[in-house]
């Protein structure tokens, strides 16, 4: 009798510990299937954020991320370095933010800038590098059970880049 006791007590404190692991909050970041060949992405959903476009002393853009009450997608796309030479480091940014009740985003063109989207194109190359506010595609976003389907097609034609488009399915958790 003493062992269906002790057995009922480690079954309890098991499903207890995996009650626990459900709730805990899930990662924010994610490794990305769908990346350009010779490099490697992430893709960030960063809650209780807000995106703020800033202008730097030389009057560049910059993005920044500070406490807030939607939800800020970052995407990052970081090349392969090539061996033995120094400064090919090469990366590409989106940033675009959201409100985390909404359900559906379809945006074209210069809408793109209700949701604040900028690309970034960091390398050492001149002139051609810096974020840009991104005025030219189109963005489909859905946010249904704690899923975000996200289409999104666009060009910024001040600089030459490499992503051009996204199209992720990527599961964020609940909608708090």
């Amino acid at each position: 009798m003493k062992y269906i006791y002790l057995f009922f007590a480690f079954v309890f404190v098991i499903s207890c510990k995996t009650q626990q692991k459900l709730t805990q909050n899930i990662p924010s970041q994610f490794k990305n299937i769908n990346c350009p060949e010779g490099g490697n992405c992430t893709f960030e959903v960063l809650k209780n954020s807000s995106l703020q476009i800033k202008t730097d002393e030389f009057g560049k853009l910059y993005p920044e991320i500070i406490p807030g009450d939607k939800l800020v997608i970052k995407y990052h796309f970081k090349k392969e370095s090539e061996k033995g030479i120094a400064d090919s480091n090469y990366s590409e940014y989106v940033y675009f933010e959201i409100d985390k009740k909404v359900k559906q985003i379809i945006l074209n063109d210069k809408e793109l800038q209700k949701v604040k989207m900028v690309f970034g194109r960091i390398c050492f190359c001149r002139d051609a590098m810096g974020y840009f506010k991104v005025t030219e595609g189109s963005l489909f976003l859905f946010n249904t059970n704690g899923t975000l389907q996200l289409k999104t097609k666009f060009k910024v034609n001040k600089v030459p880049q490499i992503v051009t488009e996204i199209n992720e399915n990527i599961k964020v958790g609940s909608k708090n």
